[in-house]
């Protein structure tokens, strides 16, 4: 029978993953040369928010009810990176709805326009949000980003719902 890691061994595992990736993100900015466009900073948020968490839930000694606060906090950021590559994903697959400009940073965006324009020019989407400069597998980054959220909900799920 498979030994399965304890809650705090299980959140250690996971902050190394979401550590990697982000760490993988910066690289891959660094080296290569990629630019965040505007949702991909907030899908790092996102990332970071889920690193956080996990990186709690595996020092902290929690109980039954922090491990689901924990847990339900991760899983509420694995949802905000789910909309925001979700978002991406549509807008790499129908780039022909952009009116062709290039956006603003999000950091000239955010000193600049009051947050609710900021936010309704994010999901607009500009050319820069729909350009695939990266691809692995066949697949660009919105959609791995896409895909490692959807593990991160389920491993969120996964510890809601196990015995300690």
């Amino acid at each position: 029978m498979i030994k399965v890691p304890s809650v705090r061994a299980s959140y250690f595992y996971a902050f190394v993953v979401s550590a990697f990736l982000l760490l993988s993100s910066i690289y891959l900015q660094m080296s290569a040369g990629l630019q965040p466009c505007p949702l991909c900073v907030l899908q790092r948020v996102a990332f970071i928010l889920i690193a956080v968490l996990f990186l709690f839930g595996a020092i902290a000694k929690l109980r039954r009810v922090g491990n689901s606060i924990t847990a339900i906090l991760a899983s509420l950021s694995a949802l905000l990176g789910l909309f925001l590559s979700g978002r991406q994903m549509w807008l790499q697959h129908t780039p022909n709805h952009t009116d062709g400009t290039c956006a603003a940073s999000l950091e000239y965006m955010l000193q600049v326009l009051p947050f609710d324009q900021v936010l309704k020019n994010i999901f607009q989407g500009s050319t820069e949000c729909t350009q695939v400069g990266w691809r692995f597998l066949a697949l660009s980054l919105a959609e791995w980003s896409f895909i490692c959220f959807v593990f991160f909900l389920i491993f969120c799920v996964w510890q809601l719902r196990r015995k300690k």
